[in-house]
């Protein structure tokens, strides 16, 4: 009797944790990526991988056969044929920082603010999150202003919106996404600077955290050097974070810079794992990541938000390579730099003809519409008209439409592409001005071709 009560206490303190961790050996190695036995392991489970010096996290990405692929999350030195891994049974959680503001978060969710007490917090979040569902979404149908004239007044920012900013390097990408995130009003603003350099992470930090008490804004970095599943989960912590916040009816800003590098990372999981790059060099589940990063952000019925503010590196500036043209399909609005404008040294250097955004007609008013339509045309003529312009064609002076008109277009850019909230008032009475007499000389070229 008293062993059969022996045995019971034993049973009782046998945790179901502790039944459900399995372990297995290293197969083989392949650069960031390690084979190992066992074939009871779960697609996303966390994995322990043990070697002489260090104790190694990894994330089990597929399954074959009698053996699991895992990605560890920092560079697996000195794993060998042998070493011993631990299935923990469990998915990847992260510490939750009730004020992460004026912090830096990696991807593993730590604190690793330099110079500062590292925050301390006992309650956890899963890091595998359901994308909403359509019936908890509501309209996109308040601006968010930026204090940027060429954005509020022509390609306006909703709050909960997705919008995308496409740049080749050198064109002001992380100027103007510091702009929107400093000038941006929002609850939560979380930054996650995925496969960047230290030196921006750093810049970054010290420009707009370290040097004032910052209540509203933190940083999730993983750095160029950091391994593919690390810039993954550093991207999955920000997102955890914003839909937290969210689900407390925060308006919150996520800025990612750069989805492309993010993109890469994907990249090299999945064709690690055996995916062909059958979708212009991508395998296809880097689409399918990148479409539920997307729809993670958005307007909600409960009151909260998240607005996303995205960069894509255009590759050669090549607006239609594969992950530009992937995520101009699925955003709610682009701005395309423009090499050309910056070289001018117009900033934010965007093209106006090229960029859309798609809550426009829901978030302004009509009378704000209508002066966009009028500053939109202006430019429509004088695309027209710009090789005849520039190839010298067009002598000033002998086409009195043409000079109108490029007057007007070079007075819309000191405009535009200058500093301050609002439209020179003059300025909008030069392009209603120059509209009516358009109408006047056609409506008298019709009339004289009648006649």
């Amino acid at each position: 009797m008293p062993s059969k009560l022996l045995v019971k206490k034993a049973f009782n303190r046998v945790s179901v944790s502790s039944l459900t961790q399995v372990y297995g050996k290293v197969t083989q190695v392949h650069g960031y990526f390690i084979e190992a036995s066992y074939t009871d392991a779960k697609v996303g489970e966390v994995a322990k991988l043990f070697t002489h010096e260090q104790e190694l996290e990894c994330e089990v990405v597929s399954i074959a056969d009698e053996f699991a692929l895992l990605a560890p999350l920092e560079m697996p030195l000195g794993v060998s044929v042998g070493s011993r891994v631990k299935y923990t049974g469990s998915f990847p959680e992260i510490p939750f920082l009730r004020e992460p503001f004026g912090k830096i978060l990696n991807g593993l969710g730590q604190d690793i603010t330099f110079g500062r007490s590292h925050a301390v917090t006992h309650e956890n979040i899963s890091l595998f999150t359901n994308i909403p569902s359509i019936n908890t979404r509501a309209p996109v149908d308040t601006i968010a202003n930026t204090s940027i004239k060429v954005i509020d007044h022509l390609l306006p920012i909703g709050r909960g919106q997705k919008l995308g900013i496409f740049s080749g390097s050198g064109v002001g990408k992380s100027t103007l996404l510091n702009k929107i995130q400093k000038n941006l009003q929002a609850d939560i603003k979380i930054v996650a600077m995925i496969g960047e350099r230290s030196r921006e992470v750093v810049e970054f930090y010290e420009e707009y955290l370290a040097q004032i008490y910052c209540k509203d804004t933190f940083i999730v970095a993983s750095t160029s050097d950091e391994s593919p599943m690390m810039k993954h989960r550093a991207l999955s912590v920000a997102l955890s974070y914003a839909q937290a916040f969210r689900d407390e009816g925060k308006h919150v800003l996520l800025v990612v810079d750069s989805i492309t590098r993010f993109a890469h990372a994907l990249r090299e999981i999945g064709i690690s794992r055996g995916e062909l790059p059958i979708a212009r060099g991508y395998p296809t589940s880097v689409f399918t990541e990148l479409s539920k990063v997307v729809e993670t952000c958005g307007n909600f019925k409960n009151g909260g938000c998240i607005t996303g503010i995205m960069s894509i590196l255009v590759d050669g500036d090549d607006e239609n390579e594969p992950i530009s043209d992937y995520m101009r399909g699925i955003l709610d609005g682009h701005l395309l730099l423009d090499r050309r404008l910056s070289d001018r040294g117009l900033y934010p250097s965007v093209d106006i003809l090229k960029s859309r955004s798609r809550v426009t007609e829901r978030i302004l008013s009509s009378s704000d519409i209508a002066i966009l339509k009028d500053i939109m045309l202006v430019y429509s003529k004088y695309s027209d008209i710009e090789d005849v312009v520039k190839t010298g064609i067009h002598v000033p002076g002998s086409n009195s439409d043409i000079d109108d008109l490029i007057r007007l277009k070079e007075l819309l850019d000191v405009e535009l592409y200058s500093s301050g909230e609002s439209l020179n008032k003059e300025m909008i009475h030069e392009i209603s001005k120059y509209k009516t007499n358009s109408r006047t000389k056609k409506s008298t070229k019709s009339e004289s071709d009648l006649s």
